[in-house]
């Protein structure tokens, strides 16, 4: 009686379709992962404007500023959900409401903190996906090597 088993060429066969696979789904993996923590940034940066909006309608004032990484208390009755500013933004760094009286226009920045920091990539990514893809001109900018701005009124 003889055993059926497989050959080392075919185990040698399949390991090389399996990684050949894996070199092709990997770094679609990751650049999904990349471009949906620029989509949630964006969303956030939304949610921020939206808020905003809907408090200066009630109140003909925009909230004050705070510092880097505290809340904006005020605004977070305007938020469908959890408050922005209480977390993280998704590419790195963190939310910084910029608003009166040191302000004008009022602004979100992101700034880099320590080591959460956003990549070059990101900013641009994020920069494309309000305006041109150009970080000096439009609503989103950056300004300086530690921080990202979206201008959310002109005066």
């Amino acid at each position: 009686m003889r055993c059926r088993a497989f050959t080392i060429v075919e185990i040698i066969v399949v390991v090389v379709v399996i990684g050949i696979l894996a070199a092709v789904a990997i770094p679609r993996f990751v650049g999904a992962r990349e471009d949906s923590a620029v989509a949630a940034a964006a969303e956030d940066l939304k949610a921020i404007e939206l808020a905003v909006d809907m408090y200066y309608a009630k109140h003909a004032a925009y909230p004050p500023d705070v510092n880097r990484t505290q809340q904006v208390s005020q605004l977070t009755p305007y938020f469908k959900a959890d408050n922005p500013f209480a977390k993280p933004c998704p590419i790195g760094g963190v939310y910084d409401w910029e608003g009166p009286p040191s302000w004008s226009p009022p602004q979100v920045a992101i700034r880099k903190n320590g080591t959460n920091v956003y990549s070059d990539a990101d900013a641009l990514a994020l920069d494309r996906h309000f305006d041109d893809g150009d970080l000096t001109t439009g609503r989103f900018r950056q300004d300086g090597s530690q921080r990202l701005t979206f201008y959310l009124a002109a005066d």
